[in-house]
């Protein structure tokens, strides 16, 4: 290779990167190339070369004892471990790795934010909840914000984020302290639901969704929804996301214990017991935006981040919201 084409090699800017988010339920890696590249407000298509998650409900250890407990701590940074040398191995040049809600809570945070450091040399930021929202968003409408009023719903085993997009006013987010496993772990103690738990898992998203501080004034109606996360690709499985296919799942649902729902539709164990609480709030949610139905995308937070940090290297954490404007 001569001087001049190692000088052109090095000003190409990557194409190839990586996010890997620990959240409630799974630490969750993907790898993707862009096809050409990547732009402010240009729309940006990635190209999947890896998607990989460890189901770890690490949720759940929060939830019980305010702690990342030392099993639970292990297991996560053994997941990204192996999920860090995945990526490099595809050809990732940067590693975006970002905590999520139960990251947010724990106080023993920063004892796990200090062994990754330690272990594998990386950084894992701990991002607020705006940041999650603006970083899904992106990722599901791939870096350019849409002409029309638009809510992209992630649906977390911890919380739930709602970014509303009004064409020509600032992304409003709203944070519901509102997961499928939260939900789940807090009210469902039998396999399958009985109907009472079932009642009980729809009266509590309907007074969370309720409780929450949606933004106020006049604007256009909301004509599409879409749902994002684990949960929101789970309840799809059973079927389309509107009013008539999520009745129907409530009741499959309330017959069909676990392991039939896993066999079924091939839905992982841990995914399959948090399904009702899944379609509750997705049911809540369509009725405060009064929509019968919503679409459901496989994009999310690692597709925003891959997308951001591709568009303007180490500064992609503080260009999120010009990147949302």
């Amino acid at each position: 290779m001569t001087q001049q084409s190692r000088r052109l090699q090095r000003q190409v800017p990557s194409r190839t990167a990586a996010a890997i988010d620990v959240g409630s339920n799974s630490v969750h890696l993907l790898v993707a190339r862009a096809r050409r590249a990547v732009r402010l407000g240009t729309r940006t298509d990635l190209i999947a070369l890896a998607d990989d998650s460890d189901l770890i409900g690490l949720g759940d250890s929060v939830d019980t004892s305010g702690r990342i407990e030392l099993g639970p701590r292990r297991l996560v940074v053994a997941a990204l471990a192996r999920q860090v040398a995945l990526a490099r191995s595809m050809g990732a040049e940067r590693v975006v790795m970002v905590g999520t809600e139960p990251l947010r809570r724990a106080s023993n945070t920063r004892e796990l934010v200090l062994e990754v450091r330690r272990r594998l040399g990386e950084e894992l930021r701990v991002i607020d909840v705006r940041s999650e929202a603006e970083l899904t968003f992106m990722g599901v409408c791939g870096g350019r914000m849409p002409d029309d009023a638009l809510a992209v719903v992630d649906i977390g085993g911890g919380s739930t984020e709602v970014s509303v997009h009004v064409p020509g006013r600032e992304l409003q987010v709203i944070p519901l302290t509102l997961g499928s496993a939260r939900l789940t772990n807090a009210i469902v103690r039998h396999d399958p639901p009985t109907t009472d738990e079932i009642a009980a898992l729809m009266k509590a998203a309907v007074e969370s969704v309720h409780d929450a501080e949606w933004p106020i004034g006049e604007g256009p109606p909301i004509r599409r929804a879409i749902f994002v996360g684990g949960t929101a690709t789970n309840v799809a499985r059973l079927g389309r996301l509107d009013r008539a296919h999520l009745n129907e799942d409530l009741n499959t649902i309330g017959q069909m214990p676990s392991a039939t729902v896993v066999e079924h539709f091939g839905v992982r164990p841990r995914r399959a017991r948090q399904l009702a609480a899944g379609v509750a709030i997705v049911s809540a949610l369509l009725d405060r935006f009064l929509l019968g139905s919503a679409d459901v995308s496989e994009a999310s937070l690692r597709d925003g981040a891959i997308i951001a940090v591709l568009a303007t290297a180490d500064d992609w954490l503080n260009a999120l919201d010009e990147m949302t404007d």
